[in-house]
């Protein structure tokens, strides 16, 4: 897991695909994008944009990917992301075990939080669970994210 300020995203070496996702962030206006999900290399690299009102994290579950590495990109808004230790996930949620690259955990144990604020970013590589779209504070309007999913 990487978490830092976009400023700072071409020092991460280890992104797969890295120069194609700086190289998208320069030549975009991202606050222009409408909600979508745009092909950059194929399905080894590709970016949703989306816009939502996070939820409590009662309401959400851990998820974990085995393909793709996540880049997220908090353009507007702030959000809470709970990470933990695979060791802390408990049951897999079976009913959502059937999606493409990720599957659903409830975690018990040490859990900690990011809060994640415009101009930050946040990796995780395959296997690392995360909890991500947690209110932080409650917002009038509603967070715009970019979810940059990358194979090597």
């Amino acid at each position: 897991m990487i978490f830092d300020t976009i400023n700072n995203l071409s020092k991460y070496k280890s992104i797969p695909n890295l120069d194609l996702i700086v190289d998208f962030i320069k030549d975009k206006n991202l606050l222009d994008l409408s909600e979508s999900e745009i092909e950059i290399k194929g399905r080894n690299l590709f970016v949703k944009a989306l816009r939502y009102f996070p939820k409590l994290a009662e309401e959400r579950n851990f998820e974990t990917h085995k393909i793709y590495t996540d880049v997220q990109i908090i353009v507007k808004g702030v959000e809470k992301i709970q990470i933990t230790n695979k060791e802390n996930l408990k049951e897999e949620i079976e009913d959502k075990k059937d999606r493409e690259d990720f599957q659903l955990f409830t975690a018990s144990g040490d859990i900690s939080e990011i809060i994640a604020k415009e101009s930050n970013f946040v990796v995780f590589f395959p296997g690392e669970p995360h909890k991500p779209s947690c209110v932080y504070q409650k917002l009038d309007k509603p967070i715009m994210k970019l979810i940059f999913k990358t194979t090597p």
